[in-house]
């Protein structure tokens, strides 16, 4: 990694596990770490980190505690809505699952430092139609918003936070979807977790699962457009969490069940190496595969958050055929540019992107 990368890399570290380190920034390393802070969306671990290790000027210390504030702020705000929508639900005899996101900041050291996004419910297929049309209600305009029968999800935003309502949690290539259906079913509705917000308790999903389905979600935005770290952050602070209460050998067969144990190992090494999670609270740790991480950490630094700093095929006009043919071919270069690193799952992805974008 360059200097830059080790620089950020460092910092997001010593954010993650409320440390201080004994470093100085100039103007520019600054400038250069906070702008990598804000596409990773990591603002809140960088500035923690930069201020505590009292890494910057005085003017800039009190700029990064202001931040610090919004981000507190936000999340409780975050908290506020996620218990109004759990309470809502139950009262119509819905109880949801908390995926992700809100639900992992509990596992920080510091949850309040966690940026956060949007809410997402599991609600089952069953209570689908029921749970959108109680928390539709809620909205300021709640015409404005449409129920989205066949996707994995719909949405409502209630006091300025999105709330996505699913189905399913998620829908994996054709080859692999009925089996991990049938994985998160049970994984969704026995041995649930359970996180406080606001004093109310409410479900997450139970953890050899949740091991999973925390690395599945990065791994599918990774392959399919971009990933940054917060992701990586997240999984690597539930595994460490959790480490005593995740079944290996059950989260050994769904993962090789779907082709995705190297994958998850050459992620592992970022949490290891990167991150700083002890190797043995990461099942199934492959050292040899360090040497792929500085590559895999420049991509993830290089395209953002979800690969919202892309600048290939997202910035390519699509109207007339040939733009359609370009990003077609881009989209293929950058799905078997990573083969030879994550093996065959990767074809068994783009085979499967190609079919429901054309084929529906």
């Amino acid at each position: 990694m360059d200097r830059r990368t080790e620089l950020f890399c460092s910092l997001l570290k010593a954010g993650l596990w409320n440390e201080t380190l004994d470093i100085r920034l100039d103007k520019d390393e600054f400038k250069s770490v906070w702008n990598d802070a804000t596409r990773q969306v990591t603002r809140g671990l960088i500035a923690s980190a930069l201020v505590s290790s009292n890494a910057v000027p005085p003017k800039v210390v009190d700029r990064l505690q202001d931040h610090l504030l919004k981000i507190a702020g936000e999340n409780l705000k975050m908290g506020n809505v996620l218990a109004q929508s759990v309470e809502a639900l139950r009262r119509e005899g819905i109880d949801p699952v908390l995926l992700k996101g809100h639900g992992v900041a509990s596992f920080y050291k510091v949850p309040m430092l966690r940026e956060s996004g949007d809410i997402d419910l599991y609600v089952s297929q069953v209570n689908y139609r029921k749970a959108f049309d109680t928390l539709v209600a809620m909205t300021e305009a709640p015409e404005s918003f449409e129920f989205e029968e066949h996707s994995k999800h719909s949405h409502v935003e209630i006091n300025g936070i999105t709330v996505e309502l699913h189905r399913f949690c998620e829908v994996l290539p054709r080859r692999y979807d009925r089996f991990f259906q049938d994985v998160a079913l049970k994984g969704l509705s026995t041995g649930l977790d359970h996180v406080a917000f606001e004093d109310i308790t409410v479900n997450t999903p139970e953890p050899t699962f949740n091991a999973f389905f925390l690395f599945n979600h990065l791994w599918r935005h990774f392959v399919t457009e971009g990933v940054g770290l917060r992701q990586v952050c997240d999984w690597t602070m539930f595994l460490h969490a959790k480490a005593g209460e995740i079944d290996r050998s059950r989260l050994e067969s769904i993962l090789r069940s779907l082709d995705l144990l190297k994958a998850w190992q050459v992620f592992g090494r970022v949490a290891v190496d990167v991150l700083g999670l002890p190797s043995e609270e990461m099942p199934f740790d492959e050292p040899s595969y360090s040497s792929k991480v500085p590559g895999l950490v420049a991509m993830m630094i290089k395209e953002g958050n979800f690969g919202h700093e892309r600048e290939d095929w997202w910035t390519v006009p699509r109207e007339s055929f040939f733009d359609k043919v370009h990003v077609f071919f881009m989209i293929a270069q950058r799905y078997f540019g990573l083969v030879p690193t994550f093996g065959s799952v990767v074809v068994h992805e783009y085979l499967d992107r190609m079919r429901r974008k054309f084929l529906g």
